[in-house]
Formats: C-alpha cells, sequence, structure tokens
C-alpha cells in the first residue's frame, strides 16, 4: 500500500510540473476551490475513442470526446462567482479564493484530476496518513455533476471531510450521511423530482407507461423510487429497459416499445443516453408518443435544436426551479473571450497527459456560451457561495478583515461546523 502512493504522489508531481493549464481553469488562491465538470463527453465523438467495442487497446484521453458547451458555461460561471466573491468587501475580506478545474469525462479517464485535490498543499504529493491533519490543496470540491461519478470519486475525499457541494448528482443514494458524511448539493433529491413525475401521469390518466433509464446510478435509482410510487397510484409498468451504449442496438427498444402498445415514454437519464435515444427515434419515425422528460435534458438545447424532432410527439418535462439572472455574467463572459489565449502546453506528448486540455475553449464564442441552458446555473452559483460563508464564519471573519485572522482552516472544519 505504502508503494502505491508513493507512486501516485510521483505522478502527480510530474504531471503538474511538466504540463501549464489553460489560464481559465486556474487560479491562485489563499483557499482554493476544486472543480470537477464534464468538458467532454463520451457520445457523439468520432473516432476510435468512441468506438468502444472495436477499437484497439490505447490510453484514451478525455479531449479526445465531443466536446460540451453546456459544460463550458458551467465552468465559467462557477470562475463568475469566485471573481465576484473577490471582488467582496463583506465576504472573506482580504482572503483571496482561487480554484483548480479539471475535465471531467469518466472515472477511469479523471481519477487522476480527482487525486490532484488531495496532493498535500505546498508539496504536490498525497502523504502517508499518520494521524496528524495535513491540508490538502483543496478547501472544497464543486462536482462532479453525474450521480455515478460522485459516488465513485466520493470516497476519496470523504475520508478527509472535504465538503464536496455538486450541483448535478441527485441520486437518493448520496442522502446517507453514513457513506457520504462531506456531501452536500444545492439540488433537490431524484425522490422529488420522480413523485413530480408521478403527479404528472396521475394527472392525465396516463396508466401504462415504458420507463428508460441509462446504465448508471442516475437511472437505477430513480427507477427503483419510481417502481414504489407507482403502486399505491394505480399506473402500470408496461415496460422498461436500459439504452445500450452500442447505438446500433437502441431499435430494439422501440421494437419492444410497439410490442407493448405503450404510448407514454419516460426517459430517466443523462443527456449522454439520452441524444442517441431521441435521434434514434427521429430516424425510425416514433411519431405522437409522449414522452416525459427528467431534468437532466428537459431544457437541452441541442435536442430542441434537431430537425424533425416535433414529430416524434408531445415532450413535458421537470427542470430545476430556475432564477433570475446572474447580474453581471455575460459581460464577464464577453470578457473572458477578449482575453483568453492558448494554453502554454505545447509539446504534444505532454498534452496528451495534461488533465485540462481544451482547445474547443479557446475557440468557443461568447454567444454560444452565454446562450447555452442556463438551468443549473444558479445551483452551481451557490454551491460556491455556500462554501464561502462556510469558510468566512471558520475564519471568523465578521465585519472585519479576514487577514487577520490566526486561523488556519481545514477542509473538515467547512463541512463539520458550517454546512451541515
Amino acid at each position: 500500500m505504502l508503494f502505491l502512493v508513493v507512486m501516485v504522489s510521483f505522478h502527480l508531481v510530474k504531471q503538474s510540473d511538466t504540463c501549464s493549464s489553460l489560464p481559465q481553469l486556474s487560479l491562485d488562491g489563499d483557499y482554493i476551490v476544486g472543480g470537477l465538470f464534464q468538458l467532454h463527453e463520451k457520445y457523439g465523438g468520432t473516432g476510435p475513442a468512441t468506438d468502444t467495442e472495436n477499437r484497439k487497446p490505447e490510453v484514451l484521453q478525455c479531449h479526445r470526446f465531443k466536446f460540451s458547451s453546456a459544460s463550458y458555461q458551467q465552468i465559467q460561471v462557477m470562475r463568475f462567482a469566485i471573481e465576484e466573491i473577490n471582488n467582496s468587501t463583506l465576504l472573506l475580506p482580504g482572503v483571496s479564493l482561487g480554484y483548480e478545474i479539471f475535465d471531467y469525462c469518466s472515472d477511469l479517464l479523471s481519477y487522476g484530476a480527482a487525486l490532484e485535490f488531495l496532493t498535500q498543499k505546498g508539496r504536490g504529493a498525497i502523504p502517508v496518513w499518520n494521524g496528524t491533519n495535513y491540508r490538502p490543496k483543496v478547501i472544497s470540491v464543486t462536482g462532479p455533476f453525474g450521480s455515478s461519478q460522485t459516488i465513485s470519486v466520493a470516497p476519496l475525499y470523504m475520508s478527509e471531510m472535504i465538503p464536496m457541494v455538486t450541483h448535478g448528482a441527485t441520486s437518493v443514494q448520496l442522502s446517507s450521511k453514513n457513506r457520504f458524511p462531506s456531501f452536500f448539493r444545492t439540488i433537490p433529491s431524484d425522490k422529488y423530482q420522480v413523485e413530480s413525475i408521478v403527479r404528472i401521469l396521475q394527472q392525465f390518466n396516463w396508466n401504462w407507461v415504458a420507463f428508460i433509464g441509462g446504465d448508471n446510478d442516475y437511472s437505477r435509482d430513480a427507477l427503483t423510487v419510481f417502481q414504489d410510487k407507482i403502486r399505491p397510484a394505480n399506473i402500470c409498468l408496461a415496460y422498461q429497459d436500459t439504452i445500450p451504449q452500442n447505438q446500433s442496438l437502441i431499435g430494439r427498444l422501440f421494437n419492444n416499445i410497439a410490442m407493448f402498445n405503450v404510448q407514454v415514454i419516460v426517459v430517466f437519464a443523462n443527456v449522454e443516453f439520452v441524444i442517441p435515444f431521441i435521434q434514434k427515434a427521429i430516424d425510425l419515425s416514433v411519431k405522437e408518443k409522449i414522452w416525459i422528460a427528467s431534468e437532466t435534458w428537459s431544457m437541452n438545447q441541442e435536442l430542441i435544436k434537431k430537425s424533425q424532432i416535433e414529430r416524434i410527439g408531445t415532450v413535458l418535462g421537470v427542470t430545476v426551479q430556475r432564477h433570475k439572472d446572474l447580474r453581471g455574467f455575460d459581460e464577464f463572459i464577453n470578457n473572458t473571450v477578449k482575453s483568453r489565449h492558448e494554453n502554454a502546453c505545447t509539446d504534444m506528448d505532454l498534452k496528451e497527459r495534461c488533465g485540462q486540455i481544451c482547445s474547443d475553449c479557446n475557440s468557443t464564442s461568447a454567444q454560444t456560451i452565454i446562450g447555452e441552458d442556463p438551468t443549473y446555473s444558479f445551483v452551481i452559483y451557490s454551491a460556491v457561495y455556500a462554501v464561502a460563508h462556510a469558510l468566512h464564519n471558520v475564519l471568523r471573519c465578521g465585519t472585519g478583515n479576514c487577514a487577520n485572522s490566526e486561523i488556519i482552516a481545514y477542509p473538515y472544519m467547512v463541512s463539520e461546523l458550517h454546512l451541515l
């Protein structure tokens, strides 16, 4: 075990020493907020990176997958919130927040980024635990978005009580404080979303339905809750299935839906599963269905713009309650686009190992970023502010200057005392 820890530490030091990150993905500060966002998604890409069945064994990298402008917008919301806090004279006066943001495209490819947040502040290595406290690189972690990704990576941070404040992980599993003592979220549990969907079905007397999900905890946990809720509501689950990752097999689901004569389809899945599923429905000329959308895709801009999507029927969806637009965000984006520059890491071999490579980040227009679905903007903004207020209390800033405080804040202080 000691050998493994030392090897991990060495790898992280070498990576951080040899590959500079995009300036818009890192900022130094007195306390660092970590960010895990899915900048690149597996669905919709091209080439060997997305051919999971036939490709030759090789090391895959996030930047070979499809770029997500929606996730890029969410990163900008996090940056915007931190800049706003740093400019405030009331919240954390005299203390600067920084950030370190990594692309979390999959558990396998992104564990190095997750481990980076555990490195000891100022030393760049994960120490062997000796019974004493150490200051990890980050004071908290925002993200990742998905429930399965969060459940997978959370144990790394729970052991040190590093607060994870997520904006999208809605699985009911994450409500267990025994398993996830320093996990928090600014979005409701799926329990409430499923209850809303069942009420929609009851309202329109739709009692013969299909439930389609993805192969992850988000969908599986929702199905369990859904089955519990429909029994007393006299709703029959006529058909249930999982969207296969092999897109050539998706047509089988529609054959089964037709065979069971189902007109109402609840699609409770992440957008990377839903987009090829809905595209197949369009290709097969599936018509006059009622689609109930979960919050992950109900307002997705890529789906709304798809050609002939209006032919598949009527789509009703559940979404996160939107708040007013973030004042000053559009101006922040315009300034970001004007001032950004290319990644300093130019060696192609090093770029393959760099956890923050994003060539599309430098070419995405301000209009594209601003025009993305803002559903998760406020919950990301709230996640950052929740950590900032907790840190403000830990440092006993009051209305004075935090810089005069002799207190050194550790992540467990933020979790145990002020985010509960």
